[in-house]
């Protein structure tokens, strides 16, 4: 990791869990280990059809990226589907020139990249068309204008038309969401003419050429007997109620390992300002049943079936591993639960070796999402439960060191964990080698987040409680104990202190109606304050001060015989006689102070024992009186 002597790559990359992605994990792995890099792969969630709070919280991950201490970086911006979130990619990318980036999928002009060549891959596929079909009425669905990857499909879709004297003009040109709802906008833009029904229709993806094969099947069309369909992706087996697609097959495989050998060139001779290294792969045309030049195999849907099946069975494992600890997690009150349930269920994900919780803050504050620092509070390390280390370290290493393998690379997976305004911390997986993250990894980290909400939450009604209760049993005015807070304190231990010697100090402030007449009220307060801090002051320890009534005072000694209470109340007289004199005021605050020690009997009372020391007190104070 970044704390260790392995140098650390980045990887940014969002909307986990798609053909690519499976293909580009798989060679970050293959690759880390060959050239002996950690990899830590930040990852976020995003749809292009939502918008949501949760959405907006995952770019807190460009910010929360140490990425001016990472060695290199790889972004995926296409895989933010999110309009803006690209423009926060490329705008992280700009503002982050300390270490060497490349840009996976993506054309670029100043920075490092390696992309599928769009126009050459694309043009493959309509040669193929008016080449080996004989077609000249063809036309193109493409997705997003603001997509970059588009233009350059549909820029080759023009050229190879015009470049066999043809036409492409508007009207053979509709832009759908490169999903496959966008079917039947094809369909109305193509089909509504009888007269002018094309011969194929090249979509810029499968999603969308799988959509418009069925909306085709619905109002009669045959593929590929009547119009021929074709799409780019290859995405395999995704719908098998329709032919398989004639498509273009990206090298994923190829962009990660071109990107890791510019990185490790890059890194190894330092250059920081190196010309941009771009390399364009060339993909490869699949063909399908969908254009008549390809056949499925005979074991085909045999295969898929098995395939399927168990497919069926590890999503339903995986759905009740989901559901049941989405209850458990939502019961739980505390970290210690969450941790208990994390090792119970991790059964549930049994690729996953290693898993770490961090959260932002400290051991003594674990949910401070201001804090510099991070804390581990939850670790599981080759399968083996490492409980809840409650480490601290600089959040900017993301691990501590006990996560440090310096005989092999990893490759970490990390996901924000955030909910509703509040970014608790992240979550990081490692998966057993051979291995990537599964659909339960974004659902995993989501139940995380709001459990994480609830704990928080809780907490946030404990401590107002806490805050209520206090303030219901504590003297505003001193910060001593009112008389309710010294009878909660004491009651609940009062029983099994019979047989003990204890001693009750009270104390009553000397002439608080002749101030409060002769300076005002707030002179009086003055004086109500300074006997508090006198006895705060001069308070052995597992004592308890009260104040009981408006000028009336009651010390706790539990464990104190006459010698001690003794020396309590000249310790608290002579720090009021200097409290007074410090104060500078027209006026000496003098209190009368009296105590009554007893060995409890079970029949003895609070109330019996604070009477006793009354009575003491209110003798002391005549005594007083008479000297002056």
């Amino acid at each position: 990791m970044i704390f260790s002597k392995r140098k650390t790559i980045g990887v940014f990359i969002s909307k986990m869990f798609k053909v690519f992605d499976e293909a580009f994990f798989a060679a970050l792995e293959r690759e880390s280990k060959r050239l002996d890099y950690d990899i830590v792969i930040f990852t976020t969630a995003g749809y292009f059809l939502t918008t949501s709070e949760y959405d907006i919280q995952e770019s807190e991950v460009f910010r929360f990226a140490p990425t001016d201490i990472l060695d290199g970086i790889i972004a995926v911006p296409s895989s933010y589907e999110q309009g803006e979130f690209r423009d926060m990619v490329y705008d992280f990318l700009e503002d982050r020139k300390e270490c060497p980036v490349v840009i996976v999928r993506e054309e670029s002009d100043t920075t490092n990249c390696v992309y599928t060549d769009n126009r050459t891959a694309y043009a493959q596929v309509i040669r193929h068309l008016i080449e080996d079909h004989g077609l000249t009425r063809i036309c193109y669905q493409s997705g997003d204008p603001e997509n970059p990857e588009m233009t350059p499909r549909l820029e080759a879709f023009k050229e190879e038309m015009l470049s066999h004297g043809l036409t492409a003009n508007e009207d053979q040109i509709c832009y759908g969401n490169l999903w496959t709802t966008s079917g039947h906008v094809a369909y109305e833009a193509f089909f509504s003419d009888p007269d002018k029904v094309p011969q194929a229709v090249a979509c810029a993806n499968d999603f969308m050429a799988m959509g418009l094969i069925r909306i085709l099947r619905e109002h009669g069309y045959r593929v590929p007997e009547d119009v021929i369909v074709a799409g780019f992706d290859n995405i395999r087996d995704w719908c098998i109620d329709i032919p398989s697609l004639t498509t273009i097959q990206p090298d994923f495989d190829g962009m990660v390992t071109e990107a890791m050998e510019i990185l490790d060139k890059q890194i190894k001779a330092g250059s920081k300002k190196a010309d941009p290294v771009r390399v364009p792969l060339a993909g490869q045309l699949i063909m399908g049943e969908s254009c008549g030049c390809g056949r499925r195999h005979p074991d085909y849907f045999r295969h898929l079936s098995e395939r399927t099946m168990a497919f069926i069975e590890d999503c339903n494992d995986q759905d009740a591993a989901m559901n049941n600890m989405s209850i458990d997690l939502g019961a739980c009150d505390n970290l210690t639960e969450l941790h208990n349930v994390m090792i119970s269920k991790r059964t549930g994900n049994p690729i996953v070796r290693d898993h770490y919780i961090c959260l932002f803050g400290t051991p003594e504050d674990p949910m401070d999402e201001n804090s510099d620092q991070a804390c581990l509070v939850h670790a599981v390390r080759d399968h083996r439960d490492c409980g809840m280390p409650m480490i601290a370290f600089d959040r900017k290493e993301l691990l501590p060191l006990m996560a440090e393998r310096t005989e092999e690379a990893q490759v970490f997976y990390i996901k924000l964990l955030h909910q509703k305004g509040h970014n608790f911390g992240y979550s990081v997986f490692r998966y057993d080698e051979g291995k990537v993250p599964s659909r339960c990894f974004v659902q995993t980290n989501v139940l995380l987040s709001i459990a994480m909400e609830n704990i928080y939450r809780k907490n946030e009604l404990m401590a107002l409680y806490e805050e209520r209760r206090l303030s219901s049993i504590t003297d505003l005015l001193t910060g001593l104990l009112n008389r309710r807070g010294l009878m909660e304190s004491i009651e609940p231990k009062w029983l099994s202190m019979t047989g003990r010697t204890i001693a009750f100090v009270c104390i009553d402030l000397d002439g608080l109606k002749q101030i409060n007449d002769s300076f005002g009220h707030a002179a009086g307060d003055y004086a109500i304050r300074l006997v508090g801090r006198a006895i705060r002051d001069s308070l052995p320890k597992k004592c308890e001060g009260a104040r009981t009534g408006g000028d009336e005072f009651v010390v706790f000694m539990p464990e104190a015989g006459p010698g001690r209470a003794e020396r309590f109340v000249q310790a608290f007289n002579n720090k009021l006689e200097e409290l007074s004199r410090e104060g500078g005021r027209s006026f000496a605050v003098t209190a009368s102070a009296g105590y009554a020690v007893k060995k409890l009997a079970a029949a003895t009372t609070i109330e019996e024992c604070i009477q006793a020391g009354d009575r003491v007190m209110y003798e002391v104070k005549e005594e007083r009186k008479k000297k002056q």
